[in-house]
């Protein structure tokens, strides 16, 4: 049987999918896109955060308040591949990961709470 500190290294030596993933403002076309070497985690703080409010982007917390969590929609975007790559490296990438992403989209109307 495993103990607690084993547990806890096991897990932080798994490898999870890293990638991107969108909150979409579904009815007035609007995104807010992050990046995360954890997607799954990451995707469920973030659904936490909203649904308390208390989101670092005020304004897409009020938005999500104001519409109701209906009107939105919280998805993998992207991901990548990890292999032996550094974390620096890894960040590296979804972060020009992410800029193609935000010129593709912008390109098809959407507008973002975090991407100018």
């Amino acid at each position: 049987m495993l103990n607690k500190k084993e547990l806890i290294k096991e897990y932080k030596n798994q490898k999870h999918p890293a990638g991107l993933f969108a909150v979409k403002n579904t009815p007035e076309n609007k995104m807010f896109i992050g990046t995360s070497l954890n997607l799954p985690a990451k995707i469920r703080g973030v659904t936490f955060e909203l649904e308390l409010g208390s989101h670092a982007y005020h304004n897409l917390a009020e938005d999500y308040e104001r519409l109701g969590k209906d009107q939105f929609e919280i998805f993998v975007l992207d991901e990548i591949e990890v292999k032996d790559e550094t974390e620096r490296e890894l960040k590296k990438e979804l972060e020009s990961l992410g800029q193609m992403w935000v010129e593709k989209l912008k390109s098809e109307g959407i507008t973002f709470y975090n991407k100018k």
